[in-house]
């Protein structure tokens, strides 16, 4: 994800922000739906479906874990620069020894090599952090809002990795991952007062992928 240094602004006009501790701020998927739903339109995103929602919702389940490891109010995990003036929070990785887990490690030598995030944004609420991941994907990734147009799962995994948000993704991984969320979500009815267009999601056609995706 971009790096993010837009100041955070006070009321008298003084520029705010630093780092903050990381708290899990868990959400459930219903409640997702209606923030993503309420900052799309906030946005002045037009035409919303509910197969489209469904998979912009099932990329933010995938980030933190079907809600269970939101941190902080960001939903979309967009990072921080922690040399701006946002509010941000240290990833696990962040600080680690010799006992932490070998997958902190890893992410930790990413990190210092360039290639982990070292921030991530920090929000006061679920309506600013649903705000904040609809704006990067309307003026940075619109190609995954595009994509999640077409309904097709191979489509936005596609997207999310050639746009850079997740550019290391396996691309026929995600793509059922979130063709499986999509169909759990639009089976218990999330969404349920947008227009569906079309028959249900037909499988993700992946065979123009190679197995290492």
């Amino acid at each position: 994800m971009p790096e993010d240094e837009t100041p955070t602004t006070a009321r008298d006009g003084a520029s705010v922000g630093g780092e903050v501790a990381r708290v899990r701020t868990p959400i459930t998927m219903d409640a997702a739906a209606l923030e993503l739903e309420a900052a799309l339109r906030a946005a002045g995103v037009t035409e919303l479906e509910r197969g489209m929602c469904c998979l912009l919702l099932a990329q933010i389940a995938l980030e933190i874990a079907g809600g269970s490891a939101c941190d902080n109010h960001n939903p979309g995990n967009l990072t921080a620069n922690d040399q701006g003036s946002r509010d941000f929070f240290r990833p696990q990785w962040f600080i680690v020894d010799p006992t932490s887990p070998q997958k902190l490690i890893d992410l930790h030598n990413e990190m210092e090599a360039g290639r982990a995030p070292r921030a991530f944004r920090s929000y006061p609420d679920f309506p600013s952090g649903f705000a904040d991941h609809v704006k990067a994907l309307v003026h940075t990734f619109p190609t995954i809002i595009d994509a999640a147009r077409t309904g097709d799962a191979v489509n936005v995994a596609g997207a999310i990795r050639s746009s850079r948000y997740t550019p290391g993704i396996n691309v026929p991984r995600v793509a059922r991952s979130l063709d499986s969320l999509q169909r759990q979500f639009l089976a218990k009815g999330l969404f349920a007062a947008l227009p569906l267009a079309g028959a249900p999601p037909a499988p993700p056609d992946l065979s123009r992928f190679s197995s290492s995706g």
